[in-house]
This record gives C-alpha cells, sequence and structure tokens, in this order.
C-alpha cells in the first residue's frame, strides 16, 4: 500500500504539471520519462489486481496522441484515487472504494440534491445501482432550502420556482425518503443582510458552505447516530454525495471522486465525500437524461446552463441575465439588497447592470419544452471549451 501511495502522489503531481502547465505539450515533455515508466510498472499491476478498464489504460497509452489536457488530467487523478485508498481515521482500517464499493460498506448513502440536472442525473444512476444491489434503503435525498429575499422585499423564492415540488418528484420516482433542511439561524437573504453584509463570491463560498455543505453534515451525523442506535454498529460509515463535474471549473477539476471528510469524521464514524458523475461531460448528462426520461427544470429550456440560486454570484453573465429576465421581482430584490449593504454583487459586475440588460431584451415567454435537450444534443452543440464557465 505504502508504494501504491507514493506511485498515486506521482501521478497527482503529474497531473498538477499538465493542468497548470497551461499546454499539453509543455507538460507532458516535462514529464514523459516518467510517466512512460509508471505506466508500464502500472499496467502491471492493474493487470494483477484488476484496478482498472483496459478504455482507461488505452487513454493512458495513447498520450502521445494529445488526447487533450483535461482528458489527461482527470485520467491521471482517477488512477491516483485508485492506487491510494481512503483510509478510515480509526480502526486501523483500510477502504479503498474502488475495490470495496460503497453500496456494500456504506451505512448510508445522501444524496444531495438540488434539482438541478447533475443532481437529476447523479440520483437516476446511484439509485439504479442501489436497487440492483438491493440496498436502495440506504438511499436518502436531501435537499437544502435557501429561503426567500424576505418580507423587507416581495418575499421571492432565492431558488427557482418549484425546484422543491420537482424533487419530490425525482425522488418519489426511486422510493427513497426526502429531507429538506433550512438553516436554523435563517436562509441565505437572512445571511447576506443581517450578518456578512457582503456578497458571497468564488473566494468566499459561505453560500455554500453555511447554507448547504453544513446544513448536510449535519444530517450525515445524525443518520450516523441512528444507525449506532438502531444497528449497533460500532463504527459508522456515511457516504455523502454531491453532483459536481472536473469540467464545471478548474476548481472541481482537481476534486477526487473519493475524500474523506475530515471534519464530519470521528472515532465513531467515518463520513465520505462521493462525487458519482465527476468525469461526465454535460452531453453524458443530458443523453442520459433524453435516454432515461428524466424530468428536468423547465429554467433549463429558457436558457439557463445553470441551476442554483436564480442569481448567483458564480454564474455567467449569460446565465444572470437569463435568469433576471425570467425573474424581474427577484432582481428587483437584489438591486435593493445590493444597495442596502453597499456591495457589488460581483467585484466588476453590478446587480443593476444586469437589470439593465435583462429589461433592454425583454422577458422571456416562449419557452419550448424540450428546447434545452435539442440545443444540447444538437450535432453542433459547443463544447465546454467554447463556453464561459464559471470559476
Amino acid at each position: 500500500m505504502a508504494t501504491n501511495a507514493r506511485l498515486a502522489k506521482v501521478y497527482r503531481k503529474t497531473a498538477r504539471t499538465v493542468a497548470e502547465g497551461g499546454d499539453l505539450m509543455a507538460g507532458l515533455v516535462t514529464t514523459s520519462a516518467q510517466l512512460t515508466t509508471l505506466t508500464h510498472a502500472m499496467h502491471r499491476l492493474a493487470e494483477a489486481t484488476g484496478i482498472a478498464s483496459p478504455r482507461t489504460w488505452r487513454r493512458l497509452n495513447a498520450w502521445t496522441a494529445f488526447t487533450g489536457t483535461r482528458d489527461t488530467v482527470a485520467t491521471l487523478h482517477d488512477l491516483a484515487d485508485r492506487l491510494d485508498p481512503v483510509r478510515m481515521p480509526v480502526g486501523y482500517l483500510t477502504i479503498n472504494p474502488y475495490r470495496h464499493n460503497p453500496f456494500a460498506r456504506g451505512h448510508r448513502l445522501i444524496i444531495t440534491t438540488s434539482g438541478g440536472k447533475e443532481s437529476v442525473v447523479m440520483e437516476d444512476v446511484v439509485c439504479t445501482q442501489a436497487a440492483e444491489r438491493k440496498v436502495l434503503h440506504k438511499v436518502i435525498a436531501l435537499h437544502n432550502d435557501l429561503g426567500t429575499t424576505g418580507e423587507a422585499f416581495s418575499n421571492q423564492p432565492v431558488e427557482w420556482p418549484g425546484t422543491l415540488e420537482l424533487v419530490q418528484r425525482q425522488t418519489s420516482r426511486y422510493g427513497i425518503p426526502l429531507e429538506v433542511t433550512k438553516r436554523p439561524r435563517g436562509g441565505l437573504f437572512d445571511q447576506l443582510l443581517g450578518q456578512r453584509k457582503m456578497w458571497p463570491s468564488s473566494a468566499a463560498r459561505w453560500c455554500t458552505s453555511d447554507q448547504k455543505t453544513s446544513q448536510g453534515l449535519k444530517s450525515a451525523r445524525r443518520h450516523a447516530t441512528q444507525v449506532q442506535q438502531t444497528e449497533h454498529v460500532g463504527h459508522v460509515i456515511i457516504y455523502y454525495l454531491v453532483g459536481i463535474r472536473a469540467e464545471e471549473s478548474a476548481g472541481r477539476a482537481r476534486k477526487p471522486e473519493f475524500v474523506i471528510d475530515r471534519t464530519a469524521s470521528t472515532r465513531a464514524r467515518t463520513v465520505i465525500r462521493w462525487h458519482p458523475i465527476l468525469h461526465w461531460s454535460a452531453r453524458q448528462v443530458w443523453q442520459h437524461i433524453k435516454d432515461h426520461r428524466l424530468e428536468y427544470h423547465p429554467a433549463y429550456d429558457a436558457g439557463m446552463e445553470r441551476l442554483s440560486c436564480r442569481l448567483c454570484v458564480l454564474a455567467t453573465r449569460a446565465d444572470l441575465v437569463c435568469a433576471a429576465r425570467l425573474s424581474p421581482e427577484l432582481t428587483a430584490d437584489y438591486v435593493g439588497a445590493e444597495e442596502t449593504i453597499g456591495h457589488s454583487f460581483k467585484k466588476d459586475l453590478s446587480i443593476r447592470d444586469i437589470q439593465r440588460e435583462a429589461e433592454h431584451l425583454g422577458p422571456i415567454t416562449d419557452v419550448q419544452p424540450g428546447a434545452a435537450l435539442e440545443r444540447h444534443l444538437a450535432p453542433d452543440a459547443p463544447t465546454v471549451e467554447q463556453l464561459t464557465r464559471c470559476l
């Protein structure tokens, strides 16, 4: 295992070199000799242990064909994750999720769902596999309610209208329980106006950490305690599933598929974050939605690329304008909040500017059902690299 850990470290270092080089050629020239040697060595190990698929090895062995920086980095991280097992913090137990699957090892699998396309697909993939393994009773869906803009404004929901109802329908498809959590000290606007006095940003994502993650991990800890009391388990393993994808941002591309959440883990429980669709492309997500006839939010048909807060500080300008055209009352509330706290929505972009652009273009009234599928699955659909991604 020590050898595997060292090799995994080299793979991760190689991945960083390739990713940070900005140029696949530069990264590969720098590490070519080391990568070639490791490829042959790990190929032999893979054959002996059965931890990698032929497709994965074909991709790695074909690095000289320059398949693309993102593919190479994803492959290297994937190999590193497989080689360096997730180690439990107590009990001297070692677990590699790639060889000891979460459905067998995990006592509970908590699927976080926002109602967005990634959540829809992740839930379908995981629940389908859980049902096949006859462990669907271990799966729980979790949705975080972000609240409204409050009585001081027009009391508009921060999330897209109909999101909770959509999540309920998605969850009922598999017959798993749904938990809805709220931050006890108030929703996003309560926190913005009463405590933070500043908008969240890519560097300070308190909207995610306080409103979503911290509430979700409270649920994970509660379920761990429940398992210990009802099933008399000495050490509980909770898998906490999040539907992020590597191609959404550079930060997400650096995340592993499995990682222990040290803040939520103790001597009595281990919480493992699992990103089941980390290496899926947007096209794969939409193709899965189409193939399995999964319901998605109509905001995508109206032109939105992401479904988070309606006006998300991490969204592209195009998504913000689209959301403002669909939600003029909410936009007015955000303009009011911006003026109240005296802090611009983004460093270089005021929500007032978004409002003006949306008013110039006018409201979106003609929304065709299925437009999102046609847009993303068209033969000439733009690639992720051609679209502006949030950071």
